[in-house]
């Protein structure tokens, strides 16, 4: 069936957003399933291993290799693939996300802008390459779009800690990132949430699907033909 992801900076409302989504669904009658972010759901010993390889106890902490944090991303949502989605849209049910495979770009291209100066370009390429090798990308990631600093003061608000000024300046890196694939990636759908009220924030998110929740109730498909793998965005400004 149809998967949905949602993509943003820690404070943006994509848990919020996201359940919201697969309330409605299911109220509308679509068999769906809500799947929260892989750190805070439930999983198997090899994908706890995995997370925890990857986070060392701090989600803003980096490896000191890019290719090694690249690969244990991959490896991550390879292994979510095969226990959590696949077997779900397997079942004819929509997933709805909380967080998807644009997280491991964007997170990861804010590392190589932030530390290796990469040109935007070619690290979007090596990055979607390596993202085609983990299986299905969303059918639509939808990217909760908020200025940093607003972002940062809800997630310390909700957290009730602040964020560190070297962590404030990695989020930085990564709004950047998230807008360098906004401009190339048409799969990415940029839902400004400033100013908005959880509620408002929905009606964008269901304006920005209406064409395909009507399709896919119509049709029975899914919202775009499944892919096992997109090909890199071309370069350039969309």
């Amino acid at each position: 069936m149809t998967l949905i992801a949602f993509e943003g900076l820690p404070g943006a409302g994509k848990s919020t957003q996201s359940r919201l989504l697969a309330e409605h669904l299911d109220r509308a009658g679509h068999a769906v399933v809500y799947l929260p972010d892989n750190l805070t759901r439930d999983t198997d010993d090899l994908g706890a291993t995995l997370l925890s390889l990857f986070t060392r106890g701090d989600p803003f902490a980096r490896h000191d290799s890019v290719v090694t944090e690249v690969h244990l991303a991959a490896a991550i949502r390879t292994h979510t693939l095969a226990t959590h989605i696949e077997p779900t849209l397997d079942q004819r049910r929509t997933v709805v996300e909380d967080r998807g495979l644009h997280t491991m770009y964007s997170y990861s291209l804010a590392t190589l802008l932030q530390r290796h100066r990469s040109a935007p370009d070619l690290a979007i390429a090596w990055l979607y390459a390596v993202g085609a090798l983990t299986g299905r990308a969303a059918d639509r990631s939808l990217w909760l779009r908020l200025p940093v600093d607003e972002a940062i003061a809800r997630a310390e608000h909700r957290q009730r800690h602040p964020y560190t000024a070297e962590q404030r300046l990695y989020l930085r890196y990564v709004d950047d990132a998230y807008r360098e694939l906004a401009d190339r990636d048409p799969t990415l759908i940029v839902v400004d949430v400033a100013g908005r009220t959880v509620n408002e924030v929905h009606a964008a998110v269901l304006a920005a699907l209406a064409g395909d929740l009507a399709a896919s109730r119509s049709n029975s498909r899914p919202l775009v033909p499944t892919q096992r793998g997109r090909r890199p965005p071309s370069g350039g400004r969309g």
